[in-house]
């Protein structure tokens, strides 16, 4: 198992960029350089001893010397490591910060009703969906999405990165 101590022998980390470089050179990985690569999702993995960690992981652990369950980008974007873009979160809530499609409105939490031509919007929370109504557009049901987003979400609600309103 991987101790705060071992990772700290082996690479610095800078808390502003969120890079590990490595502190000396071993296999391919030279003295000075930045260490990991880019995996196929957008996040950065480095492997120690035989082992690959994500970047974002070992960055809280460097840092706090605590593994973390869960590790939200508050910003949404997965390679931005920076100690101070990085959050302990639940699944749920890292999954609230995430992108979503925002179908043909192209705001998130307005839907269609085309058999009324009629907007609405819902929202899950807890595991089951709540109607947040019908309204005569888009924005409307926007609007309410956003509301009811607040009211659940807390500090995960309205992230940066966020398509909740128009662009």
């Amino acid at each position: 198992m991987l101790t705060q101590e071992r990772l700290k022998e082996l690479f610095d980390y800078d808390p502003i960029t969120g890079w590990f470089t490595n502190r000396f050179s071993r296999g391919r990985a030279c003295t000075g350089d930045r260490a990991g690569s880019e995996s196929g999702h957008g996040y950065r993995k480095i492997c120690i001893d035989y082992v690959k960690y994500y970047e974002h992981h070992l960055a809280w652990f460097y840092t706090h010397g605590h593994w973390p369950s869960e590790i939200d980008h508050e910003d949404g974007k997965g390679n931005n490591n920076a100690i101070d873009n990085l959050r302990e979160a639940t699944r749920t809530q890292n999954n609230w910060n995430a992108e979503r499609p925002t179908g043909s409105s192209g705001l998130r939490g307005a839907y269609l009703d085309k058999r009324t031509m009629r907007w609405y919007s819902h929202i899950q929370v807890g595991g089951h969906v709540e109607h947040l109504g019908m309204f005569d557009s888009a924005e409307e049901a926007n609007h309410a999405f956003i509301v009811a987003f607040e009211q659940n979400r807390g500090e995960f609600a309205l992230p940066r990165n966020s398509n909740l309103e128009a662009k």
